[in-house]
């Protein structure tokens, strides 16, 4: 069976997120139906599609979101049928345990293995999933044409499995156990052996009870446990004589021929009103066997990719961009050369004309290395270049005279006395530099303003969106540069060492202008913002992007790191455990760690953010998550 790489990306759907993990473990469990499946058309045994299996492959066309397993059932008959050669037949590996919790005694669960393996030949037939991956199948057995024959069954069968659940059940006495054993002898006209697991035979007698009609005689069928308990879910036979094939995910899958009326009576007649509850189990049904690896895991290499939190991930390298803005450059040196003036007057009034040669070059250089840094970064025929110019040629005049003046020089002693310069002249030369420096200054003013640079770092074309309406806000602000580099990425593999770099820098649409990744030095170019829409770093079960975007490492880069969304939920409400399960597969991650700023499109979305972090970083850090974490209609780059 094969699954493209996209189809194992966390997604949103229906205002829900499933997790790559998730993606993987219903990839291993269509697998496993593969395999049930060739046992079944080899001995001509029909299964149909059951429960949410059903709903999802009528509604979604494929699992239901916020569903985990996968459900069939089979006419009683077909059902003995498979269980008498299913071991047999099955792929080595294959597990149905036969001792199980009360609550799945009667149903057979096909598992496709019975621990978690991370075995190589393993993962790659079940799509990297490496936990245990199982397929759930109940009987329908037919419901006796006599309405007062099904009512004595029903009954029977209600004795039968309070008295069953009753064995393992401490309050039980034994004096209230014996008389309960012997009232089901006598109904039954049987005879249990104390020394021998009475639980066992209890379910055993119950599903002969279940199964003592036949189809000769019937009209109707049901999942006896659920009619027993429930008195719903009962079916015309009619809608199982004969399946059809309905589209679900990347394969085709059976259901009754009348699957329409089978939903309508499991799920009512809003079947198509999506419902976001219910659910046997414990969601996810891995949930106990991925604890395991994840604390296996602590102190090695995490195969599930999980986050651990480190407060030290909380703090922020110091960002040296602000002081290589041209109009700060600028305004620094006109501050420093005015300073220096002094220093050279001060150097000339005491006769140290070395000093105040030296001083002086060390002007000129700074003047000429900031008209330079300009002209790179804004253009030529700059005014405030032109006052530099002017200055330097100041510099030179004072050089010179100075050179003239020096006792250390020729020229010195033959024309000391026709040219000396007095303390006043050297003054009125110290006046002219500084009145060019505020020319200088008030044309920097006039001329020169820093421009904020943002860059937007897309990882998939299809994501853009998300990055969109802040990229559209930054590039109307006339004083932003904003850049747009996507970034490379690739599927991860538990099964492959060097997995293929992908890069969608082509697909993005055309109004975008876009800039390579390798065309852009961040050391030189330290943006004011970087915006990311990836949270995951390495912390993802299907995806990566290259490690040099990872959070993580571009917080050094810049003055503020933004990571908003590239999907977005329904409201997460209180109860929705299942939602608030998920969000540890996109909140509990590094990019709202490392990021200044997370963005969020509503209040109580940013809420559920708040409270999901701090439970999980600490009490702590709620101060700091309440800082961090803002609404994105809010915020102003």
């Amino acid at each position: 069976m094969q699954f493209p790489d996209s189809f194992f990306e966390d997604e949103v759907r229906d205002g829900f997120f499933v997790p790559g993990l998730m993606k993987r473990a219903w990839a291993a469990q269509m697998e496993v139906l593969a395999d049930i499946d060739k046992v079944c058309r080899k001995y001509n045994i029909r299964w149909f599609a059951d429960r949410g299996t059903l709903l999802g492959a009528v509604r979604h066309k494929g699992y239901i979101p916020w569903d985990d397993d996968l459900d069939i059932c089979m006419l009683r008959d077909d059902y003995i049928r498979f269980n008498a050669i299913a071991e047999k037949e099955l792929p080595k590996g294959y597990h149905i345990p036969k001792e199980r919790e009360a609550d799945h005694r009667m149903l057979t669960t096909v598992f496709n293995s019975s621990v978690s393996s991370f075995d190589q030949e393993h993962l790659k037939k079940f799509h990297g999933f490496p936990m245990c991956a199982a397929v759930d199948i109940f009987p329908l057995d037919y419901i006796a044409p006599d309405p007062e024959d099904e009512e004595f069954r029903i009954n029977l069968a209600e004795i039968l499995i309070t008295v069953a659940l009753a064995v393992n059940d401490e309050k039980t006495t034994p004096e209230d156990m014996e008389s309960m054993l012997s009232q089901v002898e006598e109904l039954l006209q049987v005879k249990l052996r104390r020394d021998e697991p009475l639980q066992e035979q209890l379910f055993a007698l119950t599903e002969h009870v279940f199964s003592l009609y036949t189809a000769d005689e019937a009209t109707e069928v049901a999942c006896m446990p659920n009619w027993v308990m429930g008195r719903s879910w009962k079916f015309p036979l009619e809608c199982y004589k004969e399946a059809v094939m309905l589209p679900f995910e990347c394969i085709q899958i059976a259901v009754p021929k009348l699957y329409l009326e089978a939903v309508k009576l499991q799920f009512g007649e809003n079947y198509m009103q999506p419902y976001r509850a219910g659910g046997g189990h414990e969601y996810p049904a891995y949930q106990r066997m991925e604890q395991i690896v994840l604390e296996s895991s602590r102190a090695a290499t995490d195969p599930l990719s999980h986050y651990f939190f480190s407060k030290e991930d909380l703090q922020r390298p110091l960002w040296k961009g602000g002081d290589t803005r041209p109009e700060k450059v600028s305004r620094d040196f006109v501050h420093l050369a005015d300073n220096i003036h002094k220093q050279i007057f001060y150097a000339i009034e005491n006769g140290d004309f070395p000093s105040a040669v030296q001083l002086l070059a060390a002007c000129q250089n700074s003047a000429i290395r900031i008209g330079t840094m300009l002209e790179e970064s804004i253009g030529q025929g700059l005014i405030t270049v032109r006052m530099l110019e002017e200055y330097c040629e100041q510099l030179y005049l004072v050089h010179e005279l100075l050179i003239r003046q020096s006792p250390d020089t020729e020229p010195y002693s033959s024309q000391k006395t026709d040219s000396a310069l007095s303390l006043t002249d050297w003054d009125a030369l110290h006046v002219s530099l500084k009145k060019q420096m505020e020319r200088i200054d008030d044309s920097i003013s006039a001329h020169i303003h820093d421009r904020k640079e943002i860059v937007f770092l897309p990882f998939k074309a299809a994501a853009w969106k998300s990055l969109e309406p802040l990229w559209e806000k930054a590039r109307a602000n006339p004083d932003y540069d904003v850049f747009v580099i996507p970034v490379p990425y690739y599927y991860k593999s538990l099964t492959e060492q060097s997995p293929e770099l992908h890069y969608e820098g082509d697909e993005f649409p055309d109004y975008i202008p876009i800039t390579d990744y390798n065309a852009y030095d961040f050391d030189t170019h330290l943006p004011d913002a970087i915006v990311i829409h990836n949270p995951y770093d390495n912390c993802s079960f299907t995806t990566s992007v290259h490690p040099f975007f990872y959070s993580s490492n571009l917080k050094q880069y810049t003055g503020q790191l933004v990571y908003t969304p590239y999907f977005q939920t329904d409201e997460i409400e209180p109860d929705d455990t299942r939602s608030i399960y998920n969000m540890r597969y996109y909140v509990a991650m590094p990019a709202l760690v490392h990021a200044d700023k997370t963005l969020l499109p509503t209040r109580q979305t940013r809420r559920a953010y708040i409270d999901y972090l701090t439970a999980f970083a600490g009490e702590d850090t709620r101060a700091i998550w309440e800082e961090k974490i803002t609404l994105l209609h809010d915020f102003t780059i």
